[in-house]
Order: structure tokens, then C-alpha cells, then sequence
């Protein structure tokens, strides 16, 4: 095999891993507790750069494809849950006896504070239309 089908080959992987994490990505649920830093932000950053700066010259690309194969396939359990559904919480675990309603609350306020936030950012954004439309002159 020549160096230029080597290339041609190494570079037709590196697309497809690419579209593959991408793929991945806009699968990843948005954190609605840090709409601007999440998860989701930083893998797309994370994975922009590094196949921006994989060079088809450099020796070791086999193995930095590799390296992103292995990522890659986290990634995809991780998106798919297989890991919640092989390894399920038990009630006990969820529900334990010295506070049995400790999660739930913590969800609750979890949800409460987003909300919150979601509405305190509206507010920044300026007066809604209602606002604008009952606003007495002053």
C-alpha cells in the first residue's frame, strides 16, 4: 500500500469520526442548570480542536485515531444510558431510611432554581410585550 491510499484512508476515518462525534454531541442533553457551560459545549469545543489539529503528516495519526475510536465509543454508551441500564439504582439507594424524601426535594429545588434563572434571564433581556402594553406612563 502506498503512503498517498494510507492517507486517503487515515483521512476518510478522520471524516467519519468526525460526523460520528458530532452526531454524538447533538445527541448530548443540554444542562438546563448552566445553559452557557455544559457538558455538551465543551465536547464540541474539545473535539473541534482536536481534529483541527491532527495533521495526516504527523507519525503517530493511527494512533490518535485509535485513541478517538476508543472516546468515541464512551461517548455513544454514555449518550444510549447503557451504563444506568446494566447497573440499575435500587430503590433503597434512591429512597434512603434516614431522609426517604432527600432526592425528590433535591430535584424539586433543582427544577425551582432553573426555572428561576430562566425567568430572571428573560427579565435582563428587557420588558416583554405584555410588560411594554401595561406599562403606565409616567
Amino acid at each position: 500500500m502506498s503512503s498517498s491510499q494510507l492517507t486517503a484512508e487515515s483521512t476518510r476515518t478522520i471524516v467519519h469520526l468526525y460526523r460520528a462525534y458530532l452526531r454524538v454531541i447533538a445527541k448530548w442533553p443540554a444542562d438546563p442548570i448552566r445553559p452557557t457551560r455544559n457538558m455538551k459545549t465543551a465536547l464540541r469545543s474539545q473535539v473541534t480542536e482536536s481534529f483541527r489539529s491532527l495533521n495526516n503528516q504527523d507519525s503517530s495519526v493511527a494512533q490518535r485515531i485509535a485513541d478517538a475510536q476508543v472516546q468515541l465509543q464512551a461517548l455513544q454508551k454514555i449518550t444510549r444510558n447503557e451504563f444506568k441500564q446494566k447497573y440499575p439504582l435500587s430503590p433503597k439507594l434512591l429512597t434512603p431510611a434516614s431522609n426517604p424524601n432527600y432526592y425528590s426535594k433535591l430535584v424539586d429545588m433543582l427544577e425551582k432554581e432553573t426555572a428561576k434563572k430562566n425567568f430572571e434571564a428573560i427579565g435582563k433581556k428587557g420588558p416583554s410585550f405584555f410588560q411594554k402594553l401595561f406599562r403606565t406612563a409616567k
